[in-house]
């Protein structure tokens, strides 16, 4: 009897404490939603409660007046092209560090680890030094991949070589026998096996590159290429704010990154952990 209370306590510890974590997570998302249908004055007058009337003229207004689409767009272009490069770099990468044996191959692991020490916005001057020569002849979008790419990479190669770890040698040994190449193991076998790891290491790259503002507004100084984060900031008046226009503009980013969260959050988990369980 007593150790089923103690049961029933441990369990209603555990998930009252799940729920309070849910509803802390859910709430700013769900308060800023709400937020962008209220009035400029019930805003102020009341930021906590529910709208007293539903203005969703304020997501048209941020499309027509603004152009948000094209700002939506800059990020959507800049952010898939980019995690896209890190996944195949880093798989690849990963692959030749982790399943090929050859000297010095952990000595050189470590040399790309040590990418993940470096602050991100430590670099921006001497990069943006570098860069900005090329700034009339090549697109500034592509020229803001190039960092994301490269402070991209060393994270997914830590999350895919320690997926790769995992994997046992069996049936690439066989499809080597069978006179396959180390290029045919990988894409037929390695890499479509290892897609908990490359969906982790693909939306932590994606996120990073759709949320990050400082190296964008830099960069990115045309009106036409700027990113949704840079966009956000024209929202902002030195007297005054509108804030129902500037939580809309807000709600519209974070839309991609809540959906692929929902799409690929059991490959996630698996992704994160498969490491961890390594003997």
């Amino acid at each position: 009897m007593k150790s089923s209370m103690l049961g029933y306590i441990a369990g209603f510890l555990k998930y009252g404490m799940l729920i309070f974590w849910a509803a802390a997570v859910i709430y700013p998302v769900v308060w800023v939603f709400l937020g962008s249908l209220k009035s400029t004055e019930s805003f102020y007058l009341h930021p906590w409660g529910l709208p007293d009337q539903f203005h969703w003229e304020v997501y048209k207004k941020i499309f027509t007046q603004y152009h948000l689409q094209i700002n939506v767009w800059n990020s959507l272009y800049i952010s898939a092209v980019s995690t896209l490069v890190v996944i195949l770099l880093s798989a690849m990468a990963a692959y030749g560090l982790v399943r090929l044996k050859w000297k010095g191959s952990k000595a050189v692991m470590g040399m790309i680890l040590i990418g993940i020490m470096i602050p991100v916005h430590s670099t921006l001057i001497p990069i943006y030094l570098d860069l900005q020569s090329y700034s009339d002849n090549i697109d500034t979008r592509v020229l803001l991949m190039l960092p994301y790419i490269a402070f991209g990479i060393p994270t997914s190669i830590l999350i895919l070589s320690g997926y790769y770890a995992t994997i046992s040698r069996d049936m690439e040994e066989a499809a080597v026998i069978d006179g396959s190449s180390l290029i045919g193991c990988f894409f037929k076998i390695i890499f479509p096996i290892s897609m908990p790891a490359v969906a982790t290491a693909g939306i932590l790259s994606f996120i990073h590159s759709w949320n990050e503002l400082l190296y964008a507004l830099i960069f990115l100084r045309k009106t036409g290429a700027q990113t949704l984060p840079v966009a956000l900031l024209q929202f902002m008046g030195f007297y005054s704010t509108d804030w129902a226009q500037v939580l809309a503009a807000i709600s519209v980013a974070m839309v991609p990154g809540i959906f692929i969260y929902m799409v690929l959050q059991n490959y996630i988990v698996q992704g994160i952990t498969a490491g961890a369980v390594k003997g």
